[in-house]
């Protein structure tokens, strides 16, 4: 039985593996294409030693017929349409995203290169074909079926009879058999009144209905309230609170937006219109200096046109004057030159002879008031007059700054003629009461005339030339307070612009270095406040000197500095004069401070330093000046943070000269301050007084030193070590830095001082000792070392003898050789792939051909028997009719 068992098993398996050997397919070694070789090397692969070249053969007409049969097919045809929207070909993208990418590439599209500073968006929004500022007109459009609701009564078009009449019934032809028959023109007229009188009645029927909509949507309004509950009363509705946000939203919501066609102006010309407004405001300013006063009323009035409609017209009786004209044809409006004058304000030349008298005498003396002045004045009105506008303003300039003399000689005498004139005017008022009023009114003008000249005359030009010389600078500048010089410093920038002439460039250059002369000078005549109240008013005006020409800016500060460091060096111990401290103060305001080498602040800094190490502070002014170094050292390295030991060292030597000294112990201190010196100790208790502890602009003058000012000392002097805490704070040496500074905090006697004194010496004091308790010292170690790497070794390579000679040639050329073989191999690969290209559109051609060919040959084969059939067909009717004969 076991035996029988084991018999059906194996018999089941070799049915099982038949049907699996049946599943795969052999090859049939007829297929196989194995190529021979001359001589078999051992070990070497051969990439094409077996193939199968009819399977290989069948894929390669496969591939053809998917890709160059359909093609082939396609050629010369154009009537296939293809949908080539975005994403239509990617079946991988579903709708939301072909709609996302279509709406990109249009976004895409319309940011040209045009539009790239384009800041407004030009995405115009619409809604059923109207754009949103179309639609927000708010106006109320009234419908147009409204005109046809009445039909054809109140309509203005041709009535039926007329056109029965007129059109289809004869017209002046048709015998109507009534006497007196209106003829066509009668009847056209007819139509016209016929016409207007519908429209004008239609019209103020439309007004009335709008004036009833109108009563009827405001009296809806007050009936709101009423039929909606929920609307609240103004009374009963409390105010709700608008939030910060919400105000700040709604600000920025209704802020003004710039649009693309808004171009901005070049800095060219913002200069030549800073330069045309001057020039205005001066003519101005001149004509106001002669006594001409230009009329508004004159100027306001616009010539009216007998085509002009009056649109928007609104009269107004001061501005507006109508044209008409009087029984002679004159008009009303006098043309003279450019000004056009109001009859009514002339003389009136149709008045009886004693109005023309009287008005005569009032026109002499109002105007022979400055008619020899303006004569004495022909010469510079000449000069405005000329084509050349540079020439023009120079001379103009030039005239008003060399001959003031000449011009005070002009005004004094306009002003005496002007007192002639109110004492003629007087005389004829006793003369004749008759002109009581006109003569009070001349005397008026006149004297608000003359008070309009003395406030002109007192007004600084609008236009300057630049100065050639020094002298010229002092005799502008003379007399002229600092907010004035500031003017007249910005209105030379401005008339003399580079962009406006060639030379000005270099002019502007050579003012900057007379200004550097100028505050030179007034710092040496001792007025210290005057000098600093110039200074801070043309410190603006300095800047834009430097950014007009930085080249020139550089070369003049450097020599300056190196001019005053000579003057320093003869006399290394004592500090310089006060201009060396404004120069340095005008380095920091037009040089930047926080780069890590400047050409210019580098050797102030330097400067700085070497006063700071060996001037000694003996008098208050000397005090005073070492302090207003520290502050300018803090604004030169407040942003770079870097560290000069000279400030803090001067700061510490102040503490010391606090401390009260004794014989018997000496307190160290750096040079160039004494051991032994204690000038600035307190002795006098002053806790209790009220004062100002900022340091003031006399304290540089003063030599001998104060109580007061020993209190304020101190005072800065702990507002600049706070300060200077505050920029070391990130370095890891503070604390050593302020060493000194929290030594000698300990040993001052605070008690004398002011409570706010106390206060600030505290703070420091709290402040120093919470950094040195709160750093940590990380101890030195030892740098860790690289662990070594394992020493390996090379691979053993060995060539491998090969028959072939190979040249030995650099890895240069090798690359290049083995570029051109695979270049080549890939050109007969192509070559080869064109071949059989051809070879099978060739295949199918004559496919083709024979083809067609055979569906000719059916045709022609199809004729011939249906043209065999019609001849037997005609035979046999011949057939018949011989028979019949």
């Amino acid at each position: 039985m076991a035996k029988i068992k084991n018999k059906k098993k194996n018999l089941a398996e070799h049915i099982n593996s038949k049907k699996k050997s049946a599943n795969v397919k052999t090859l049939n070694p007829f297929e196989v294409h194995i190529n021979k070789e001359k001589m078999r090397v051992l070990g070497k692969k051969l990439k094409n030693d077996r193939g199968l070249p009819g399977v290989s053969r069948a894929k390669a007409i496969k591939k053809r017929k998917n890709t160059l049969l359909q093609e082939f097919k396609l050629q010369n045809k154009s009537n296939k349409f293809l949908d080539k929207r975005i994403g239509e070909r990617n079946a991988g993208l579903t709708e939301e995203d072909r709609a996302m990418a279509r709406f990109t590439a249009v976004r895409a599209k319309a940011h040209k290169r045009k539009s790239i500073f384009n800041l407004a968006d030009d995405e115009v929004l619409t809604h059923r074909g109207q754009t949103l500022n179309e639609i927000e007109k708010f106006d109320d459009p009234r419908s147009d079926d409204e005109d046809s609701l009445d039909g054809e009564v109140n309509s203005g078009k041709l009535d039926s009879n007329f056109v029965e009449d007129a059109h289809f019934g004869g017209g002046v032809l048709s015998k109507t058999g009534i006497e007196g028959a209106k003829s066509h023109k009668d009847l056209i007229n007819q139509l016209i009144a016929e016409s207007k009188r519908r429209k004008a009645e239609k019209q103020k029927t439309k007004e009335k209905t709008l004036e009833l909509t109108e009563k009827l949507d405001s009296d809806w309004k007050d009936l709101i309230p009423i039929v909606n509950k929920s609307v609240r009363q103004p009374n009963e509705s409390s105010k709700i609170e608008v939030d910060d946000y919400d105000k700040v939203m709604r600000e920025l919501k209704f802020e003004a937006r710039g649009h693309p066609s808004d171009r901005l102006k070049t800095e060219d010309e913002i200069a030549k219109e800073e330069k045309e407004k001057l020039e205005n405001l001066e003519k101005e300013r001149l004509d106001r200096m002669r006594g001409f006063v230009e009329d508004k009323k004159s100027t306001s009035v616009k010539h009216r046109s007998a085509d002009d409609l009056d649109d928007d017209f609104a009269y107004d009786s001061d501005t507006d004057v109508m044209l008409s004209y009087n029984d002679q044809g004159e008009s009303n409006i006098v043309l003279t030159g450019d000004k056009i004058n109001d009859e009514n304000e002339d003389d009136h030349q149709n008045e009886s002879a004693d109005e023309e008298e009287s008005d005569e005498e009032i026109e002499t003396a109002s105007e022979d008031d400055l008619s020899d002045l303006k004569e004495e004045s022909s010469d510079s009105e000449v000069e405005d007059e000329k084509p050349n506008k540079q020439d023009k303003e120079e001379k103009e300039v030039s005239q008003l700054e060399s001959s003031k003399t000449q011009k005070t000689d002009l005004h004094k005498r306009c002003l005496e003629r002007i007192d002639d004139k109110v004492k003629d005017s007087k005389k004829q008022k006793t003369e004749d009461s008759s002109h009581n009023g006109t003569t009070e009114d001349i005397k008026a003008d006149l004297l608000k005339r003359k008070e309009m000249m003395e406030k002109a005359r007192k007004e600084l030009p609008y236009t300057f030339s630049l100065p050639q010389t020094y002298e010229e600078v002092q005799n502008v500048f003379k007399d002229q307070s600092p907010e004035h010089q500031s003017v007249i410093i910005e209105r030379m920038i401005k008339c003399n612009h580079p962009s406006l002439g060639e030379n000005n460039k270099e002019k502007l250059g050579m003012l900057f270095v007379y200004l550097l002369q100028y505050i030179n000078d007034i710092a040496s005549d001792n007025d210290i406040k005057n000098c600093f109240k110039i200074l801070s008013c043309i410190i603006p005006q300095l800047f834009d000197l430097s950014q007009l020409n930085q080249e020139n800016a550089h070369k003049s500060i450097v020599e300056v500095i190196k001019e005053k460091h000579l003057e320093y060096r003869r006399n290394k111990k004592v500090y310089p004069t006060l201009e060396v401290v404004l120069f340095l103060k005008i380095v920091s305001c037009l040089f930047t401070t926080s780069d890590f080498r400047h050409q210019i602040v580098t050797p102030c800094i330097v400067f700085i330093d070497q006063m700071l190490y060996k001037c000694k502070p003996k008098t208050e002014k000397d005090i005073a000046y070492g302090l207003f170094l520290v502050t300018l050292i803090l604004e030169y390295t407040s942003l770079s943070k870097r560290y000069l030991p000279a400030a803090v060292s001067f700061l510490a030597g102040i503490l010391h000269m606090t401390i009260p000294k004794s014989g018997v112990r000496l307190i160290k201190v750096l040079p160039p301050f004494r051991s032994t010196s204690s000038a600035l100790v307190l002795y006098k208790n002053c806790s209790s007084v009220c004062m100002s502890l900022k340091l003031e602009i006399s304290d540089l003058t003063e030599i001998e030193i104060s109580e007061d000012f020993k209190i304020r000392a101190l005072y800065t002097t702990l507002k600049l070590l706070q300060e200077f805490k505050l920029i070391f704070s990130d370095y890891s040496s503070r604390c050593e830095i302020f060493e000194n500074v929290t030594h000698y905090l300990e040993q001052i006697p605070v008690s004398n001082y002011p409570i706010e004194v106390q206060n600030e010496m505290k703070k420091l004091s709290d402040s120093l000792e919470k950094t040195k308790q709160e750093r940590k010292l990380d101890y030195i170690v030892m740098e860790a070392k690289k662990p070594k790497a394992l020493r390996l070794y090379e691979p053993n390579i060995q060539k491998v003898f090969d028959t072939k000679k190979h040249k030995v040639t650099s890895r240069e050329k090798a690359e290049r050789d083995k570029l051109l073989h695979k270049l080549k191999r890939e050109r007969k690969g192509a070559l080869r792939e064109i071949r059989r290209d051809k070879e099978f559109l060739g295949r199918i051609r004559i496919k083709q051909k024979i083809q067609s060919d055979m569906e000719r040959k059916e045709k022609v084969k199809q004729i011939f028997s249906e043209a065999s059939i019609q001849q037997s067909e005609l035979n046999s009717l011949d057939r018949k009719k011989k028979r019949k004969k």
